[in-house]
């Protein structure tokens, strides 16, 4: 691991440069056909298209979305805001007797539970932003210490590469110093240098996955092509940078030569530092990190800890690799990890032993879908359940972690279902789901006969 903020480094990538607006037009001049204005490129302010990363608010009252704009029909991504307590409004009314269906709003053909929503009704006026093209994840943070409801978005956008953040004040999003509505990101609040300086290194390409801390006011994003992990520092007031870049954490796949990182999850510790856990695309290792903070003010630093191998799960003698979503359970005994060789989900013990370090020990596994992308856990009342989603299905597993695990529940939410976030107030999983533009809402409450199936599905399903 190196300190970058130590030295001048030479650039991880000289394409960190090209915005999505120039790779459009570079893709135009080849085509020799673009004659679209700006206002034909614009993204629609309340539309779903290649929906990916997706948040809930601390208060658990709004949804944020990513859109990815994978086919590059727009000159940029979006991110829209949700009302979750409208989402919820809506759902009851329809699984109640009265079955009551609202305007821009249809029931489901092929699954009578399933009422299909209009987008639109759902997202907050003027409350939006444009981003970079191919955002992956979404990681909100928390910047209110007085209750006001001020967030900030960090996101990772794999076509510039940068890192993008967006401050929520309550009701809309803000990215340029403009602050007018739904305007592309300024250059401020898209984060491609290291320390925010062209002369130092480019932001290293594939930024995948992100874990924020709150209070901790940083946040770790991972790299899929390289390996690397990179270091978000975000004050509560003020402005993100790019702080340090960990790199060299994993080896290389001997036969193909690929590196990557991958999950990345965090919980506090008694001494109250965060640990944080990097997952690999080609290693069957955990690396954990925390973060340091000079006494001066400085940019704070990654320093690598300890790790461990998955070695309980695949082959005669163990090693799983190609580690994708991680989460910590409510309590933060237990990590949940999904690996997509073999195809599994791992529940590993990361309570202190008597030396008082994480014991971080694979103790129980279950078999799980190929494919599979991100994963959520959520106490809805009768114990926690893991939530995953499995691209290539179209469907999310609901493992019972309990005991050596077990899949209580395989639903069918849509294709290409990506990233998946929960709400106990409402008692909803939400998954976007990445090839049809659209959002499933799935009831989770325990009691319910609508329960482990899609009661709302928000926006109109897109032909494949």
């Amino acid at each position: 691991m190196i300190n970058l903020g130590a030295r001048k480094a030479t650039p991880f990538s000289v394409s960190a440069s090209k915005t999505p607006v120039t790779r459009l037009g570079l893709a135009c001049l080849a085509l020799a056909a673009c004659t679209a204005s700006a206002e034909e490129v614009r993204p629609p302010e309340t539309q779903l298209y290649f929906p990916t990363g997706i948040g809930v608010s601390p208060d658990e009252s709004k949804l944020f979305v990513t859109n990815a704009n994978s086919e590059l029909r727009y000159d940029s991504g979006s991110v829209n805001v949700m009302d979750l307590a409208l989402a919820d409004s809506i759902a009851a009314a329809w699984t109640s007797s009265a079955k009551t269906t609202p305007s821009g709003c249809h029931g489901d053909t092929d699954r009578t539970e399933t009422l299909i929503c209009d987008e639109a009704q759902f997202m907050l006026p003027n409350s939006g932003a444009r981003i970079g093209n191919f955002a992956t994840q979404l990681g909100v943070q928390d910047t209110s210490s007085t209750g006001d409801g001020h967030l900030r978005l960090i996101i990772p956008t794999r076509g510039d590469p940068s890192v993008t953040w967006i401050d929520w004040d309550g009701s809309r999003l803000s990215c340029n110093s403009d602050n007018q509505g739904f305007e592309l990101c300024d250059d401020t609040h898209r984060l491609s240098y290291v320390h925010n300086d062209p002369n130092v290194a480019y932001l290293p390409e594939e930024p995948y996955d992100v874990f924020v801390d709150s209070p901790g006011e940083f946040a770790l994003v991972t790299h899929l092509s390289s390996g690397y992990v990179s270091l978000i520092n975000t004050p509560a007031v003020g402005n993100a940078s790019v702080a340090d870049v960990a790199v060299g954490i994993f080896s290389s796949d001997p036969l193909t030569g690929l590196q990557g990182s991958t999950g990345v999850a965090g919980h506090a510790t008694p001494s109250g530092l965060d640990t944080v856990y990097v997952g690999s695309r080609t290693e069957d290792r955990i690396q954990t990190f925390t973060v340091g903070r000079p006494p001066n003010l400085v940019d704070p630093f990654l320093i690598a800890g300890a790790y461990f191998f998955l070695d309980s799960v695949g082959g005669n003698a163990g090693g799983s690799s190609d580690t994708r979503g991680m989460k910590f359970s409510a309590d933060g005994k237990k990590l949940y990890l999904l690996n997509r060789n073999p195809p599994s989900l791992q529940v590993v013990d990361t309570t202190l032993n008597d030396a008082g370090y994480p014991r971080n020990k694979v103790v129980a596994a279950t078999d799980i879908c190929r494919q599979a992308s991100t994963l959520t856990a959520l106490d809805s009342g009768d114990g926690e359940k893991v939530y995953l989603t499995c691209f290539s299905d179209g469907s999310i597993y609901i493992v019972d972690p309990r005991g050596q695990g077990s899949v209580a529940d395989i639903v069918t939410v849509g294709r290409g279902p990506y990233a998946i976030a929960a709400s106990a107030v409402h008692k909803k999983i939400y998954v976007t789901n990445f090839l049809e533009d659209t959002i499933a809402v799935i009831d989770v409450a325990p009691g319910s006969p609508t329960r482990n199936r899609v009661v709302l599905r928000i926006g109109e399903v897109k032909p494949p």
